[in-house]
């Protein structure tokens, strides 16, 4: 189950409030994807794309839902952390 609602991360998305991690854009990047496009593809996730929600390497106190869409470029592995 999810740690964040799916829609908030949407809404979030949509109000171009999401601020990606460097790692993130530069998977991305080497993907073929701007920033525009990984708007697009966290606001297109659906509950199905969920996979689990863990804590952060960094810090076993943040969580993070972790969500694997499939886009035009294939699978993607995303984390949400909250």
């Amino acid at each position: 189950m999810p740690h964040c609602p799916l829609e908030r991360v949407k809404a979030l998305a949509a109000a171009r409030r999401i601020r990606p991690t460097g790692a993130a854009l530069k998977g991305a990047k080497a993907l073929g994807m701007d920033f525009p496009g990984m708007l697009e593809v966290i606001t297109s996730l659906k509950r199905t794309d969920f996979y689990k929600s863990m804590t952060s390497h960094i810090d076993h106190r943040v969580w993070q839902d972790v969500y694997r869409p499939l886009t035009a470029i294939g699978y993607v592995y995303l984390n949400c952390p909250w």
